[in-house]
């Protein structure tokens, strides 16, 4: 008598579909994040702008690995229908073509480093060109991968996807949202009150005033390139400076705001004080000093209207809990004032809050609206769900490199990477699954003793080949949190910044930036042990619980993603050892 066929299963396959940070996801019928991963990291290109979060070879993989043996498939996309025909019928009707001249105008005697039509207009062409091309690699990878499926499609609005993978993926019961970005389908930001399991609008802001693209323009403003997302260096730059009145006050004028709302003041108005501003460029030969300065009241008033916000938000929706997300919740500058500054006792940000968190926030929504479960079963959430680094690769690289010092070290890993550390080597640190979101958390990192004066100066000239004032972070073990943190909170994800305690500052110094802070990661054991377990090693030998942790990359590209990435940078860096699984090699 045959057997029957195994029952064949559903997926829910999540697609950030912006033109900046796509990304894809994949959940099962069981609500299982089974993958989640920028796409960057495949195509090796810093936040993939322009490009398809569903590559053909991408998908080719990934459906092989996860959902081989699918039968139904919910293809899910972090951008409404009604937004995707808007701009067709912009695009089909020359309406984009119209709205640039007239942009143009208004900008006329703007410089183009700071502000131009490409900027306000040019963004609509480029989601355009995602939207009207995304799900076509993906639905044909189904169809050849899985004959017979079923194949269904749902849209939903971009605000809503933030707030479904920031809210269901939080610890909380309840708890008041916050969404803040560049755009949505009409404003920049959104609140939601998220209670039984349920996520529901209180307010939807229509204008056209947005802090994202206000810290976007203070990022040109200060001499960098806000395409790249270099609005990191703003934060790492402003601790160098001080208050500008004279910029304060022409920023100020440029906004307005009220309770949980804002807008820009009237256009001729803004760009006037924009174009005051730019004229202070000198051709952008400013000093160090004028661009720090730029940089820390372009922070001062982003965290001043923040704050401002916040504290609306909570008279609209009281709660200790805050669920914060959105491209603005990365400034780990202002989200460590949160609970000091506001009526929030708690904060929430998932790992990846960005666009290409939408992926998840999509697959969610979609199964959420399928299963109605009486209580999250997200309350666990890893963010370790990207791509993983085969032993079978790392074995070949060790067999065929040609390098003599190499170990294999199943038992002693973490003992002998600690006494590397405290050696003074800077290790590159690849065990597991990839992390998702923009940080490394200990399983693409590069790791370093903080004791060292001169640490910091070497890795940013030797390694990642970037600015002298760029700070590092620490990774640190959570029972140790408060002897190291003043107002010391849990973050997993490091996405809060903290100051030091007094009496631990010039034990550290690699990790300490200069106004005494650091964008901390609190480590525990059940999340990743073995990072954990490295740093008590490293705290068994020296003293200190933590470990100065950079992403696995240089600067200007993603956090790596294969073995041959890994071994680029290896090569061709101030890296001293290479751990990779249970395997160490040595220069």
């Amino acid at each position: 008598m045959s057997q029957k066929n195994p029952a064949r299963k559903k997926y829910y396959i999540g697609l950030s579909c912006t033109f900046h940070d796509p990304a894809i996801a994949i959940i099962n019928e069981a609500g299982e994040i089974l993958y989640a991963e920028a796409v960057e990291r495949f195509i090796q290109s810093k936040r993939a702008a322009g490009v398809l979060c569903d590559d053909k070879n991408l998908v080719d993989e990934l459906i092989k690995k996860y959902c081989a043996d699918g039968k139904e498939f919910i293809i899910c996309y972090s951008w409404s229908k009604a937004f995707f025909n808007k701009l067709h019928l912009k695009a089909t009707f020359g309406i984009q073509s119209v709205e640039k001249k007239w942009v143009d105008y208004i900008l006329k005697d703007m410089p183009a480093n700071v502000l131009s039509s490409y900027d306000l207009v040019g963004y609509e062409y480029l989601q355009y060109g995602s939207l009207v091309q995304v799900g076509i690699s993906l639905k044909r990878m189904l169809h050849i991968i899985c004959p017979g499926s079923i194949i269904k499609e749902q849209y939903f609005n971009h605000h809503s996807t933030h707030a479904a993978y920031a809210c269901y993926t939080s610890p909380f019961d309840e708890g008041a949202c916050l969404v803040m970005d560049g755009i949505g389908e009409g404003g920049s930001f959104s609140l939601y009150r998220y209670e039984n399991n349920k996520i529901t609008p209180t307010y939807v802001q229509k204008k056209l005033a947005s802090l994202g693209f206000f810290y976007a323009l203070i990022t040109n403003l200060c001499g960098f390139d806000m395409y790249n997302g270099e609005q990191w260096k703003v934060m790492g730059l402003a601790p160098y400076g001080k208050l500008d009145n004279e910029y304060y006050n022409l920023l100020k004028s440029m906004v307005r705001i009220k309770d949980h709302d804002f807008e820009f003041t009237l256009v001729k108005p803004w760009v006037r004080s924009l174009q005051e501003l730019s004229s202070r460029l000198n051709n952008g030969k400013r000093s160090f000093e004028e661009n720090a300065g730029m940089a820390f009241t372009g922070q001062y008033f982003f965290s001043e209207i923040m704050q401002k916000l916040l504290n609306g938000l909570y008279k609209l929706s009281p709660s200790e809990n805050l669920i914060y997300t959105g491209g603005c919740a990365l400034n780990s500058s202002f989200n460590g004032e949160i609970v000091k500054r506001t009526s929030f006792k708690k904060i929430y940000i998932p790992s990846a809050p960005s666009d290409d968190g939408n992926a998840i926030g999509a697959a969610l929504l979609s199964f959420y609206k399928d299963n109605s479960l009486p209580d999250s079963i997200h309350r666990s959430y890893s963010p370790y769900l990207g791509s993983c680094i085969s032993g079978e690769v790392i074995n070949k690289f060790f067999k065929f490199s040609g390098m003599g010092k190499t170990q294999h070290c199943v038992e002693h890993l973490a003992e002998r990477t600690a006494t590397l550390l405290a050696d003074g080597k800077i290790v590159g640190w690849i065990q597991g699954r990839a992390e998702f979101g923009p940080r490394a958390l200990g399983n693409r990192s590069i790791l370093a003793d903080p004791r060292s004066s001169s640490m910091k100066d070497k890795i940013n000239s030797t390694i990642k080949f970037r600015e002298d004032f760029r700070p590092f972070a620490p990774s640190i073990l959570h029972e140790y949190g408060n002897e190291y943190f003043e107002d010391y909170d849990y973050s997993p994800f490091m996405e809060k910044t903290f100051y030091y305690r007094k009496e631990v500052v010039n034990k550290i110094p690699a990790v300490v930036h200069v106004d005494n802070t650091g964008r901390l990661q609190s480590v525990k054991k059940e999340t990743n042990e073995k990072s954990y377990s490295l740093i008590k090693s490293f705290n068994s030998k020296t003293g200190v619980p933590l470990l100065l942790n950079t992403s696995f990359n240089i600067m200007g590209k993603p956090i790596i993603h294969t073995m041959e990435d890994a071994i680029g940078v290896f090569f061709t860096s101030g890296l001293d050892v290479l751990v990779a699984g249970d395997h160490i090699i040595e220069k």
